[in-house]
């Protein structure tokens, strides 16, 4: 796996990182690295190895219902990231377990003057295990340089619901597509060797203008639902309530569904407003889990 030769697990399982103790310490560029390897015990999915360094920190897992579904928030107390900085976060999910991985809050990218901020994510996600990833936005702000890969790598029988949201920076300020460049790539992969790929690099000061930088439109959405086992008729019904979701707010929402090269559906959503994203999302993660898992979405109550 990558990188895992240089993530060790230690004891007790979720050890306190240091904090810089300086203005002078959190200057320096931040190289965080996130371990987690999860599995079912009893019921209940538990985090079995975990190893975490700043700004990487992670709480035990919630349990807020009855399924034993770990939920876990990612959080970053530095409270954002600056040019430089690299994070990464390597999670194995074993055979029948089950992570929602989510964060308490949007994700900062501040000004950037030389190097990207770089972030990377590897998801291995065993045979018959669910693996959400909903994290908050990011938002880049004015002069920022951001790099992501999110790499996914599914068993036979792994479902995979992934978002990922950017903002057009801070709305309230004044700074719309402000950022210098933002450059993103998810990769999902499936053990017959298929795969589904979304890249794309934002450079508002350079793209061409069939981009929506000078539209209404403020934030834009992926959301992807993976599963190489369910059957074609549970994808059409859930395409088809998707897309109701996505008609019934025209105007508000502008986005659309495909069928990727893999089972699964690949969601792409623009919004006008954060309330407006949340309410879409809200619903599409409600369908996706009543027809995966006959399964409620959870309340996260992160405000």
């Amino acid at each position: 796996m990558r990188r895992q030769h240089g993530l060790q697990a230690e004891t007790p399982p979720l050890p306190l990182q240091a904090r810089p103790s300086s203005n002078t310490e959190r200057s320096h560029f931040q190289k965080g690295e996130l371990f987690l390897e999860c599995a079912k015990r009893n019921g209940k999915t538990v985090f079995t190895r975990s190893r975490c360094s700043y700004p990487w920190y992670v709480f035990q897992p919630l349990y807020l219902d009855h399924t034993g579904c770990a939920v876990t928030f990612l959080t970053n107390p530095s409270g954002g990231l600056a040019g430089g900085d690299t994070c990464a976060l390597l999670a194995t999910l074993e055979k029948d377990s089950h992570v929602l991985f989510t964060t308490p809050a949007a994700t900062k990218v501040y000004r950037t003057q030389q190097e990207p901020v770089v972030q990377s994510i590897d998801l291995n996600v065993g045979a018959n295990a669910r693996c959400e990833w909903m994290p908050e936005p990011t938002i880049p702000f004015a002069g920022s340089l951001f790099e992501q890969t999110i790499t996914v790598r599914l068993e036979t029988g792994a479902s995979l619901i992934l978002w990922d949201a950017l903002a057009a920076g801070r709305i309230v300020r004044g700074e719309r597509w402000q950022f210098s460049s933002y450059a993103n790539r998810i990769r999902i992969m499936l053990a017959d060797g298929r795969s589904l790929e979304e890249r794309y690099r934002l450079s508002p000061d350079h793209d061409n203008p069939c981009l929506p930088f000078n539209l209404a439109w403020n934030y834009t959405g992926s959301f992807f639902i993976v599963n190489d086992q369910v059957p074609r008729s549970t994808w059409e019904r859930i395409k088809q309530d998707i897309t109701a979701v996505i008609d019934n707010h025209t105007g508000e929402v502008l986005g659309g569904v495909s069928e990727p090269s893999i089972p699964g559906l690949a969601v792409k959503l623009l919004t006008r407003s954060a309330p407006d994203l949340n309410i879409a999302l809200e619903q599409l993660w409600r369908i996706t889990r009543l027809y995966l898992w006959n399964t409620a979405t959870p309340s996260l109550r992160r405000y």
